[in-house]
């Protein structure tokens, strides 16, 4: 059996690694003043600590001492000490000086570890010759603990050459000075030696895990830190992506609505998650704006004349003039139709001059487009419409969300602007009245505005006003601040994120326990670090499903207290051992059972570590099963509380064993003599002669280290779960503003207001309206009902046919087919599988028709089967408006609530898409089949699709019959035949029996003085 032998979890938890890993980030100088502060409250503890112990001390000695006389030189001596470690040590406390010094820290240490050793040797000494009086030593221990705890001793090393220096200090002392006093003094020095041994291995074990924990700590701190600066940058720039699209009060419900969405998207199923927000109407009431409508003179001629782009390069240019000059004049631009750009004055806050600001802006995009029209030498002029009233203003539907206004005075302005003349701002009576402070010359309006039956119906009193230069700013100049200031503010935000990290990284938490919290000094307001999260005494967690996470985590240093158990354990068992007089055989039993149970123990623990070191530089060397089976057994017990607290259990139990076989060994009429002799000689007794010195250490701040580090942990994984709901929350925003594909190009180089254009051969493109819908609030509210079942049906077609909405204009829906660059063969390979809920004859025409093409090579003849799915589409809508419109019939109201029927216009063939502009972010097509989809919606019937005839002959080759309409008069081309597609009372396609046959069954009328887009006859 042959196992895949995984370290990499357990390497994470390596010393080595996690110092690696902090050069990599740039953080150990950060680390290391972590650990600096960490040290300093430790040595803030040990003053407090020593202070009162050493005032115990005296304070017993005084009290309980028989010879009070003689003990005034140690009270004197032990006060003395006190008060020089707590100046000493005191110096560490200057953070600057300290971290331009930090040598001050190993210096300070040496000299309190000397201070005390040299106290200790001149007590045992003064009393030894002066009052024949062996009182022993009592700093050995209390400086070992001292020097791995409390002493701000740097790294690693310096704790060890410390500690063994003062063992090795304290063993020679007593073989020099008090070997000739007692008789076993192989077995005395025996025992401290491995006194003080264990001591070092205990200090050193504590030092190595309290640097692996802070480390790892200190790394999931920092992620920690980067990921609650992502996600702040995230929200900020969902927050600005929604500002740029939607104002605040309008995008506000549907941001909360996504989020929702998201975080519930594991409680509830998919389909109850997408109907929350198909309801959602966010829309305002202004009755005081202005409203300017700008159209590009003469474009119909520019898409015909100007190659992709230029002709988008042209559009990208003028709506960012545009664009500057609205964001000067505090107009907002609400959205562009093709050539059509539309903005509002006094929307989004209040402005007396909101007139005064859309006419400036007037003669500000007249004095651009005059400059671009000399530049680019191209016939090109603007005609603008300005008129003041109220408007309601929000976004509809479910599906590429946009915000627009409705209103009669939109309406109004709209016609304003056709009614003009180029080079002019035509404005209203009202308009002009609400102009404060002008100097401009007042024209009559035109005879058309005069003739206009809607214009004179609300008695609408139009003017004209010649357009003037007004530059605000140099365009260009303003396209390169703003890459520039996209640069800086990068800068910015890496600045802020190392400020941060800093911030956040100087108030880690240095310990459970606080001098200055104790004392009451220094009191301030209480931050998020301060907050308790665990009991001080036996360091739970106060949230029980905290504590049982922490509780069930894996143990991946569990190796090392093995190891350390180990090692005391032989050291127990060797005092055992030269203290046994071999009376009892069945210690023996007890020891060796010991001796198995812990080196078995060490064995399964080490057995992978110590495969990693052999093998770490051949990682396709194979294990044998019994390798793989000790894999198995350390990892179980590794994630196993169980098990571990077992093996704890297990080995305390072992040590008292041990201990009791130690006592049990003791002589007790020999110490009774021992005890007796002191009390009348006048000498203290031997203290080892059966208890050793074995002392209890307090490992509670690596406990604290590793509590915290869990907690953060725990707070890391939370800001993770944030900050991918807020990630997928943007992306859902993008997907329904973009176009899927155009996602990952706009959070690149778009984000900068770089153009982005893309070129098609084939689309499809569709305009579809809704007929006497008054745009007051209650028909927006039926509005918005109609768009979101649009919106639930183009969600049938988005993924697998590439169907896209563009745009809402009043109540007429735009959408088109064919805007996914991979769409000439992620179609043809899904059609033949996929199966159209609508009707089986129409999936079984369109297979037919891909097996008879699927060796045609020409991808533009593949393409055209966007018109039939587009046309497929378009009658679903149709459906959809029946089948309101029923229920809305049999709706008990005091109101007509029908919509009508739709008047649907199709066109198909060369489009240009892209992202133009320099404030929102927009998404549109430009291209012939636009503006003739348009025209057909315009000139076509209610209840009918239209189509140009490079459509139906597109749609014949599919057996769909289209009726031939007659020659129709387009604006800006003339006359052209058009159809209409055939469509029974079922809401059915006709199908031409001349399809089986392969031939052109519509009419195709004779004309050679057709225009050039009939050619493809």
């Amino acid at each position: 059996m042959v196992c895949i032998f995984d370290f990499s979890k357990e390497i994470a938890w390596e010393r080595g690694y996690l110092k690696k890993k902090c050069l990599q980030l740039g953080v150990e100088q950060e680390y290391g003043s972590y650990e600096r502060r960490l040290r300093c409250s430790s040595t803030g503890v040990f003053i407090f600590l020593h202070t009162a112990l050493t005032a115990l001390h005296c304070i017993l000695l005084l009290w309980t001492c028989d010879y009070c006389e003689i003990i005034y030189f140690d009270v004197f001596l032990y006060l003395v000490n006190a008060t020089l470690t707590i100046l000493v040590l005191s110096t560490n406390f200057n953070d600057k000086f300290v971290e331009a010094h930090s040598w001050i820290m190993l210096v300070t240490s040496l000299a309190v570890v000397f201070l005390m050793v040299v106290v200790d040797l001149i007590l045992h000494l003064y009393h030894y010759y002066f009052n024949d009086w062996n009182i022993g030593t009592f700093y050995d221990t209390y400086v070992l603990l001292m020097i791995y705890l409390f002493l701000p001793v740097p790294f690693l090393k310096w704790p060890i050459i410390l500690g063994c220096s003062v063992s090795i200090i304290y063993t020679i002392y007593r073989f020099c000075y008090t070997s000739t006093r007692y008789p076993i003094v192989e077995f005395f020095d025996a025992t401290n030696m491995l006194h003080h041994l264990c001591l070092n291995i205990m200090g050193i074990f504590y030092r190595g895990i309290s640097d692996i924990v802070l480390r790892s700590s200190f790394l999931d701190r920092y992620q920690y830190v980067m990921e609650d600066v992502s996600l702040r940058s995230a929200r900020k720039r969902e927050k600005l992506l929604l500002d740029s699209i939607l104002p605040p009060q309008i995008a506000r419900p549907f941001q909360a609505d996504i989020r929702n969405r998201i975080a519930l998207a594991g409680k509830r199923n998919r389909k109850s998650i997408q109907n929350m927000s198909q309801h959602i109407m966010a829309i305002e009431s202004h009755t005081d704006v202005t409203i300017l409508y700008a159209d590009v003179v003469n474009y119909t001629h520019l898409t015909t004349t100007l190659t992709v782009n230029e002709l988008v390069t042209l559009l990208h240019d003028l709506y960012g003039r545009f664009d500057v000059a609205a964001g000067h004049f505090n107009v907002q631009r609400i959205k562009f139709l093709g050539d059509c750009y539309y903005c509002v004055a006094g929307l989004t806050r209040p402005n007396p001059d909101h007139a005064k600001c859309c006419v400036e802006l007037g003669h500000c995009m007249i004095a651009n487009i005059r400059e671009v029209q000399q530049h680019r030498n191209l016939n090109i002029d603007m005609r603008i419409g300005v008129h003041s009233g109220s408007i309601l203003a929000g976004a509809i539907g479910i599906a590429k969300l946009q915000f627009d206004i409705w209103g009669n005075d939109v309406d109004i302005a709209n016609l304003l602007e056709s009614t003009g003349l180029p080079g002019h701002i035509h404005i209203s009576q009202r308009t002009l009245d609400m102009m404060i402070d002008h100097s401009y010359e007042i024209l009559p309006g035109t005879q058309e505005a005069r003739d206009n039956p809607y214009l004179q119906s609300n008695r609408i009193r139009t003017y004209l006003i010649a357009g003037i230069d007004i530059y605000i700013v140099d365009y260009e100049f303003s396209s390169k601040e703003s890459i520039s200031f996209d640069r800086n503010s990068l800068n910015d935000s890496h600045n802020g994120i190392v400020l941060e990290l800093r911030k956040e990284l100087a108030n880690l938490p240095t310990g459970a326990f606080h001098i200055k919290n104790l004392l009451g000094f220094f009191k301030k307001k209480q931050t998020k670090y301060d907050r308790p999260l665990f009991g001080f005494f036996l360091l739970h967690f106060f949230d029980p499903r905290l504590e049982y996470k922490y509780m069930r985590q894996p143990d991946y240093l569990l190796r090392y207290s093995v190891l350390l158990s180990w090692c005391v354990g032989i050291s127990l068992i060797y005092i055992q051992m030269i203290s046994n007089s071999g009376r009892e055989s069945n210690h023996y039993f007890v020891v060796a059972s010991f001796i198995i149970m812990m080196t078995l123990q060490l064995f399964i623990t080490w057995y992978k570590k110590v495969c990693h070191w052999r093998y770490k530089k051949v990682p396709t060397h194979k294990f044998s099963s019994f390798s793989c089976l000790i894999f198995r057994i350390a990892d179980f017990i590794e994630r196993n509380l169980i098990i571990r607290m077992v093996m704890y259990m297990l080995t305390i139990i072992s040590y008292y064993c041990v201990i009791a076989l130690v006592l049990m060994d003791c002589d007790i009429k020999m110490f009774e003599l021992a005890h007796i002799e002191s009390k009348l000689y006048h000498y203290e007794s031997d203290p080892y002669l059966c208890f050793q010195p074995w002392v209890l250490t307090d490992m509670r701040q690596a406990e604290f280290n590793n509590r915290v580090n869990f907690n953060w942990k725990m707070e890391l994984i939370r800001k993770q779960q944030a900050a991918n709901i807020t990630n997928k929350s943007i992306t859902i925003l993008l997907k329904n503003i973009l176009p899927s594909h155009v996602v990952n190009v706009y959070l690149t180089s778009l984000a900068k207001n770089e153009l982005y254009h893309e070129d098609y051969k084939m689309v499809s493109v569709m305009f579809a309206s809704l007929q006497k819908i008054q745009m007051d609030l209650p028909n927006l509210r039926i509005l918005n009902e109609i768009i979101c079942e649009f919106d639930q049906v183009l969600s049938h077609y988005r993924k697998g046919f590439s169907v896209d909405k563009i745009k809402i204009v009043g109540s007429t829906y735009m959408a088109a087919c064919g805007l996914d660059p991979r769409f000439s063969s992620s179609l043809y390979e899904r059609k033949s599988s996929y199966e159209y809920s609508y009707n089986a004859y129409r999936n079984r025409r369109l297979t037919h028709f891909a097996k008879e093409n699927k060796s045609n090579d020409d991808i533009s003849v593949q393409n055209e089967e966007v018109v039939f799915v587009l046309t497929a589409f378009a009658l679903d809508l149709m459906r959809t408006v029946w089948v309101c419109n029923n229920v809305y019939d049999r709706f008990p109201t005091d109101r007509q609530l029908s919509v009508g029927e739709l008047t649907i216009g199709i066109s198909s063939g060369e489009v240009m898409a892209g992202v133009v502009g320099a404030s929102q972010v927009h998404y549109d097509i430009w291209g012939n089949p636009v503006n003739m989809a348009s025209r057909m919606n315009y000139t076509g019937t209610a209840g009918k699709i239209h189509l140009t005839k490079e459509s139906a002959l597109i749609l014949d080759k599919y057996g769909i019959q289209c009726d031939y309409r007659g020659m129709t008069f387009v604006k800006g081309r003339g006359e052209l035949p058009t159809y209409f597609v055939g469509i029974d009372e079922n809401y059915e396609f006709k199908h031409t029996p001349a399809y089986a046959e392969g031939k052109v069954s519509i009419f195709v009328p004779e004309d050679n003085n057709l225009n050039d887009t009939d050619s493809n006859e």
